[in-house]
């Protein structure tokens, strides 16, 4: 999956992603990218609101499920 985000990173954002494009994670096994992908959407979520923001601003929004009668 691939996400364009239009914002500025801050300085630990630039060295992830500087991490993220060296070789070692590149050409790394599948564990190594997802643990480092993971890292920086975790940055991401909190330490950059707007982004978040975006983000759930673009997704379709789920319908709620049915509640049963029980649960009211």
């Amino acid at each position: 999956m691939k996400l364009y985000l239009d914002f500025e990173p801050c300085d630990e954002c630039k060295t992830i992603m500087k991490d993220l494009a060296s070789p070692e994670i590149i050409f790394g096994d599948e564990d190594l990218r997802k643990d480092e992908s993971a890292k920086f959407l975790r940055h991401l979520t909190y330490n950059h609101s707007e982004v978040v923001q975006a983000v759930m601003k673009d997704l379709p929004k789920q319908k709620r499920s049915q509640e049963y009668d029980f649960f009211k």
